[in-house]
């Protein structure tokens, strides 16, 4: 069960830097997942934010980051199989558009839902809280 939670969290704090990372130029693959890496390790680190949310809200955070997990996996096997950083950063561009699409269709607005992924990934019981709706919906 351990794996399955770090799991879930490994793939918040990538959906939620997926989503950050909309207005930033795009890089190659590589790049993005060191920098990745030194996002995530940066947000351990971080105080959480002040951010009340009611468990309407975070049941429409957890169907948003379903859908949003769904564009990344379809995105990144398409992205393991492209060599042209040109091309890679045009379906980067594509699934971030598709990310904020599948926020938004929640009823959310990105920056609310950034804001409760941020909380979450520094705020535990807020983390357990949402693992608690993703594990549910399986």
């Amino acid at each position: 069960m351990f794996s399955r939670k770090s799991s879930i969290f490994f793939s918040l704090a990538v959906a939620f830097m997926l989503v950050l990372g909309l207005g930033l130029k795009v890089q190659a693959q590589q790049e993005y997942q060191q920098e990745g890496q030194q996002y995530q390790q940066d947000m351990m680190q971080q105080q959480a934010p002040d951010v009340d949310v009611s468990d309407a809200e975070l049941d429409q955070v957890a169907d948003a980051y379903q859908a949003v997990t769904e564009v990344r996996e379809k995105f990144q096997q398409e992205l393991g199989e492209v060599s042209d950083p040109e091309r890679a950063q045009q379906l980067q561009q594509q699934a971030g558009e598709e990310m904020v699409e599948a926020v938004e269709a929640q009823g959310l607005d990105v920056q609310t839902y950034n804001q409760v992924m941020e909380a979450a990934q520094v705020d535990e019981e807020l983390r357990n809280q949402l693992l608690e709706r993703l594990e549910g919906m399986h």
